[in-house]
This record gives structure tokens, C-alpha cells and sequence, in this order.
């Protein structure tokens, strides 16, 4: 049984991560760098409609203004404006070549919307300019991952991982990869470095237990999962691989004639997830003698 929990990355969330890495505004005219002014100090502050409204105040004074663009276009995704958000990003790289900040995103929007070829393109370029940019390291190895290439997925997540050590999904998701071709040793030692960096993270904590629950050390296992609860009562992973492990362990009492045993884990089961059905019906056949 080799089933490691993991949790989901959300993309929207990196909508937020990665907004300050655009580049610095150019010398440029006072009522320009006032708007640009204004439209940051909207966005910081949450204003999106009003942050929107001056960037497009600033363009419209310096329409080639890539700081601006770049800004407009992050907005644009924040909003759901898809199509424009592209299109601001777009002109970016049209207007300046070398610029990484707008291909990442065009290749986040590209993730958004299923697209991995044109999103792998995307961060390939972004690397072919910046070889030591974590974020789109990343986003390669995410792409080789769900391609099912872990070989290739850890040698872009280490990168990552290179560039960017302070970033715990970056160490969870090479962590994965590891744990994928069965390198536990490694995988445990940068879920370990997860969790220092973030001790909630429950993706972590449950491939962890499932490492634990496979070497045979079911106690370490269910602590793992426990722990999971703790921070996340209704996670899923967890509830399934509780459920799971106790199952197993009143399964393997009965079998050796521990009907006590046996019954006091299949009520453990119940008291993770009500609705086991296995669970339930092996206590009502114990209710019943049987």
C-alpha cells in the first residue's frame, strides 16, 4: 500500500505570492509615477477596481510603461479578467523581451485554464532569461509531475529548491517527487524541511505517516495522522488513512482471537468516519456473536 496524501496547490493563491515580483517603475513623468503611485497604494490596500482605474489612467499617459502593464495584468487575474490579464502580460514581453515577470504569469494563466503545453513554453522561456528563477523551476517540476516524470520533476524542484529554500511547497513538492520513485530516505528528509519551515502543513505530515505506515510502523503512522486532525479536522487524507489503518489492526485482532482488541479499533474507526462502512459492519457481526 504506497498511497501518500498530498495536498492540492492552489493557483489562485499564487496570484497573491508572486505579486511582488515585478520590476521597479522607470523614470518617469510626475502625474505618471503618481497614478502608479496611487494605483499600488489601491492594491496593497485591497481597492482592486480603483487600483485597476489608475494603472489605466497610467497607461494611457505612457502606454509602453511595462511596471504598469505588469501590475494591470496581475489585477486583471486577481478579478477573474483572464483574457485581458493575457493580453497586458502579452504586450509586456512584445515591449520588453527580457522581462520574466509576464511570462511566469502568462504561464500561471495558462495553468488556469488546463493549458500545460503553452504553460510549460512559458516557464520555459522564463528559465532560458532566468536560471535561477525558484518560481518557474517550480512550476516546471509541477508540470513533469503530473505528467507522471519524476526524474525530470526533481531535477527542476531541486533547482527550486536551490534558489528559493525558504519556500516550503517548494521542498513538499520535491519531497513528492522523491517519495514518488520510492528515494524515502530523501523524501522524509525534505518533508522534514516542509515542515520546519511550515508545521500545519498536512500534505507533509500525512505523506510522512505513510511512509511510517509502509516501513511497518503503524503507531508512528496513526500519530501522523492524528497530528493532521489536530490541525484539520475534516482533512481527507487523513480521515481515509485513519480509517484505513485501523481497520487493518482490528482486522489482524480478530484474526489472532482479540475480539476486544478488534472491536475497540473498529470503534476508532467510526469515530474518525462515521459512515465506514466496513467498520460497521464487522462491529454489528461482533454484537452479534459472530
Amino acid at each position: 500500500m504506497n498511497r501518500p496524501g498530498g495536498a492540492r496547490r492552489c493557483w489562485a493563491a499564487v496570484f497573491v505570492a508572486l505579486g511582488i515580483l515585478a520590476s521597479t517603475p522607470a523614470a518617469i513623468g510626475g502625474d505618471v509615477r503618481d497614478l502608479i503611485f496611487q494605483g499600488a497604494d489601491a492594491h496593497y490596500k485591497g481597492q482592486l477596481a480603483v487600483a485597476i482605474t489608475r494603472f489605466q489612467q497610467a497607461l494611457r499617459l505612457a502606454p509602453g510603461d511595462t511596471f504598469a502593464l505588469n501590475q494591470l495584468g496581475l489585477l486583471y487575474a486577481k478579478t477573474g479578467r483572464l483574457g485581458e490579464a493575457a493580453g497586458a502580460f502579452e504586450r509586456v514581453t512584445r515591449l520588453e523581451p527580457d522581462n520574466t515577470f509576464a511570462p511566469l504569469w502568462l504561464g500561471i494563466l495558462s495553468l488556469e485554464q488546463g493549458d500545460l503545453e503553452a504553460a510549460f513554453s512559458q516557464f520555459q522561456r522564463v528559465v532560458a532569461l532566468d536560471d535561477r528563477n525558484a518560481d518557474a523551476h517550480y512550476f516546471i517540476g509541477a508540470v513533469y509531475n503530473i505528467r507522471h516524470n519524476p526524474v525530470k520533476a526533481i531535477a527542476h524542484l531541486k533547482k527550486a529548491r536551490d534558489a528559493d529554500s525558504g519556500e516550503a511547497d517548494t521542498h513538499y513538492r520535491l519531497a513528492r517527487a522523491f517519495h514518488d520513485v520510492g528515494m524515502l530516505m530523501n523524501a522524509l528528509n525534505e518533508y522534514e524541511k516542509t515542515l520546519a519551515l511550515n508545521p500545519r502543513h498536512v500534505g507533509a505530515i500525512n505523506a510522512k505517516g505513510w511512509i511510517f505506515y509502509n516501513r511497518g510502523d503503524i503507531t508512528q503512522a496513526i500519530k501522523q495522522w492524528r497530528e493532521t486532525l489536530r490541525i484539520s479536522p475534516r482533512d481527507s487524507d487523513a480521515v481515509f488513512n485513519l480509517a484505513n489503518a485501523y481497520n487493518g489492526l482490528a482486522m489482524a485482532a480478530l484474526r489472532a482471537g482479540r475480539r476486544d482488541d478488534a472491536r475497540r479499533r473498529w470503534e476508532q474507526t467510526l469515530a474518525v468516519n462515521a459512515s465506514n462502512k466496513e467498520a460497521a459492519y464487522h462491529l454489528n457481526r461482533l454484537k452479534d456473536g459472530k
